[in-house]
């Protein structure tokens, strides 16, 4: 299957109906491989111009290729634009590609890592396959700071904890999206580092003057404004010093309009975080967030999943029109924008599954992944040597943020260890018991080394107590203990000089692989 998109329509804003305009400004999903019902009749009727795809709309190279073929001549026939389909494709634990494709590693990883070559041609990669599926949006890379090790949303999804490496990396990112040809997005303005409150279950605030913003949090956004970053995506997230009112920077005026775009000058795509987000919809209302958004400077609205807060979204936007409390320049500037991002990016797509997960980009990002993996500097060069009789202990997978891809099931750390090198297998829960340690450290006792996997241990006292017993055990006793942090690294600085540790940034199959070669028997 090769099939060429061309960009061949020469809409302009004049010839746009009210519906064809208001359509434009919303981006929208279905749950599974085929679109729903509901999703198309949004599509006909409101005429909805644009996709978000996620785990559960690619589960293959050739059904990804024919959906997507499918949503662009159905929603050009039925709205005379191009769409958008957008994807977050961040690599590590927010990707969406389907089996078979080559992801990148966290970001935190290729920070850690910090071959800017390879970030470079890590995003080139990711850009050329979501191409060739037809996805000409992607929703990354995150130029957040991970300021703030509580924080339980960003974490390994950013490329460091300081504002160096953050423009170093992302800039190389924001490169190689470029020369694949594929649209992206900063994100999440004007910063979503320094937080311990996920803006998926409410509203977080960050604090700080206006000239210590700018010095951390505002500094990649600036640095890759002038780097030409095509699109940002605002954060549901409260920024006292740049905004009194209690109101996210979504419903911001005085952060879009008169900071962003006056300031500092930024002249494009400004999108928002999914509208369903409990920051939005609970703390304010869909239909308030959607036209407040808008009146704020927001161009491109994210309404995610469900087709009646699309709809409520539509309804609203109507009734302020209608009122005078949106106007119709708003409206038009907004479209503008969309229609001059469609013309530059929408039509770069050359939808053939075969160019997607080829040799070269599957070694590729094996080869980069495998030199994000290595142990902590004491043993940087060395291999654990686990006995005849290890016991593995590890958290059952869980997905710690919506934004996370889904948890494949079937696997976990513990278990898949034991497969490969035999000895005990004991899972624990992401905030084990006193009783579950005692059992993990009871069995320790007779094992001849000890492997403990933990998932973001540093945000839960229990996972802590379980490191502090491991590094007991390795001081006391003098056993062979290892520590792997299966996804933020920050479990590390509680094992101790004596634990033989290991950052894998993400906890899958494919890093459960990787690791394991630093163990022999």
């Amino acid at each position: 299957m090769s099939v060429r998109i061309l960009d061949s329509h020469r809409t302009t804003l004049e010839q746009l109906s009210l519906e064809q305009k208001i359509g434009q400004l919303f981006v929208t999903g279905f749950p599974g491989t085929e679109p729903s019902e509901e999703f198309l009749r949004l599509v006909k009727e409101q005429k909805v111009g644009n996709v978000i795809f996620f785990t559960y709309n690619a589960k293959s190279r050739q059904q990804m290729a024919e959906l997507t073929n499918f949503l662009f001549k159905t929603i050009m026939e039925e709205t005379g634009i191009m769409p958008f389909i957008t994807i977050d494709e961040e690599g590590g634990v927010v990707s969406r590609l389907p089996e078979g494709t080559a992801i990148m590693p966290s970001p935190m990883a290729q920070g850690n890592l910090g071959d800017e070559e390879m970030i470079r041609q890590g995003a080139r990669i990711a850009g050329e396959q979501l191409l060739s599926l037809g996805v000409n949006f992607n929703l990354a890379p995150s130029l957040d700071i991970n300021s703030n090790q509580q924080n339980p949303v960003i974490g390994v999804r950013s490329f460091g904890e300081r504002a160096e490496q953050v423009c170093r990396f992302a800039s190389a990112a924001i490169q190689g999206y470029s020369q694949a040809g594929i649209m992206c997005s900063g994100k999440h303005f004007p910063g979503h580092g320094d937080t311990e409150t996920d803006s998926h279950l409410s509203l977080p605030v960050i604090h700080g003057t206006r000239e210590e913003l700018e010095r951390r949090e505002l500094l990649p956004f600036q640095k890759m404004i002038g780097e030409g970053l095509p699109a940002i995506t605002i954060a549901h997230i409260r920024v006292p010093s740049m905004e009194p009112k209690e109101i996210p920077a979504t419903m911001s005026r005085a952060i879009i309009s008169d900071y962003l775009r006056k300031e500092l000058g930024y002249d494009g795509l400004i999108i928002s975080d999914c509208m369903e987000m409990d920051a939005i919809q609970k703390c304010f209302g869909i239909g308030k967030g959607v036209v407040e958004g808008l009146r704020a400077g927001i161009d491109l609205i994210f309404i995610s999943h469900t087709p009646a807060a699309v709809k409520e979204g539509i309804e609203a936007v109507k009734e302020a029109l209608a009122e005078g409390t949106l106007s119709m320049k708003r409206l038009d500037d907004a479209v503008s924008r969309i229609l001059e991002a469609k013309k530059k990016y929408a039509g770069n797509i050359r939808i053939d599954p075969s160019q997607a997960g080829t040799e070269v980009q599957i070694t590729f990002a094996e080869k980069f992944l495998q030199k994000t993996i290595v142990p902590c500097d004491k043993y940087r060069n060395e291999k654990m040597l686990l006995g005849k009789s290890p016991l593995f202990a590890g958290a059952i997978p869980s997905r710690v943020t919506l934004a996370s891809s889904d948890v494949s099931a079937g696997w976990d750390f513990a278990h898949y260890m034991q497969r490969k090198f035999g000895g005990l297998a004991i899972t624990f829960s992401m905030e084990p018991s006193a009783a579950e340690i005692g059992r993990i450290m009871e069995a320790a006792k007779e094992a001849s080394s000890v492997v403990i996997g933990t998932l973001n241990g540093h945000l839960y006292q229990g996972q802590k107590e379980l490191i502090q017993s491991l590094h007991d055990l390795a001081k006391t006793n003098s056993k062979k203990t290892a520590l792997i942090a299966l996804r933020n690294p920050y479990d590390l600085q509680y094992a101790g000089e004596e634990v033989f540790c290991i950052p894998l940034y993400e906890y899958s199959v494919r890093t459960m692989e990787a690791v394991s070669s630093y163990f022999v028997q």
